[in-house]
């Protein structure tokens, strides 16, 4: 049975929980993509919930090195307005933690808090990026978020011990996206559709190692390339269908 949606909040926000049963099956560019994606329709946000790593990974200072860098988290906790386009970059207003230095304000505590902030984001829609989330705090955002993606990696020994948590996830959200992240040739795709039980999940294709790297040095997302575009226009398809 599906759990009851106890979100409050502008009717016209929409929120959108990225997350996973298990570690490193790319939640952080996935919730990236999406907002990328969702922004070429109307106004996007996405909210880094977890460890940073979009600020340096893909040169967040660099891109916002005229126009300033806002610390959404901190304007958050002090209670101050979100003025105008802030962080905006490819259409998203990017909620990143500055990394180390300086130091990030102290982070939500509660479901309820994080919904708080992600509905006071400028845009439309705000992707939340929940990777590495403890369960009990997850739920509560899942519970009301207006949509669920639920991200795996289709490799045996990411996929198998994960088995019970991601069991979980879909009984508990069965209208979720299941979308199977690093897809690839070396996939056995009929035994990995009977082990879901499905077959009409998210494919989400390898992006490659060289290709993450050659974008982060670049300071442009993996779907900025050539090599990598596939990424974004899977998930863009998707949302037209």
């Amino acid at each position: 049975m599906a759990k009851k949606k106890t979100r409050g909040g502008s009717p016209d926000k929409r929120t959108v929980a990225v997350c996973s049963p298990m570690r490193g099956s790319g939640v952080t560019l996935t919730a990236a993509a999406l907002a990328c994606a969702l922004a070429e329709e109307s106004s996007a946000s996405f909210l880094e919930t977890g460890h940073p790593y979009v600020f340096d990974a893909f040169g967040m200072g660099k891109h916002f090195l005229l126009s300033g860098f806002t610390d959404f988290y901190r304007t958050f906790q002090e209670e101050k307005p979100f003025r105008g386009p802030e962080n905006l970059w490819r259409g998203v207003h990017w909620a990143v933690l500055p990394g180390v230095i300086p130091l990030p304000a102290p982070l939500p505590q509660s479901a309820k808090e994080w919904m708080r902030f992600a509905e006071r984001l400028p845009g439309r829609t705000t992707v939340l990026d929940c990777s590495g989330m403890e369960e009990s705090l997850l739920t509560g955002i899942l519970d009301r978020a207006d949509s669920v993606y639920i991200v795996v990696d289709p490799l045996p020994g990411k996929l198998l011990p994960a088995a019970a948590a991601l069991q979980r996830l879909r009984c508990a959200y069965p209208q979720s996206i299941l979308a199977v992240n690093r897809m690839n040739r070396g996939v056995h795709r009929r035994e990995l559709d009977e082990y879901l039980g499905t077959s009409g999940y998210l494919c989400l294709p390898d992006l490659g190692t060289e290709t993450v790297y050659k974008a982060e040095y670049a300071c442009v997302f993996p779907w900025d390339l050539p090599e990598g575009n596939v990424f974004l226009a899977s998930l863009k398809k998707h949302g037209e269908s």
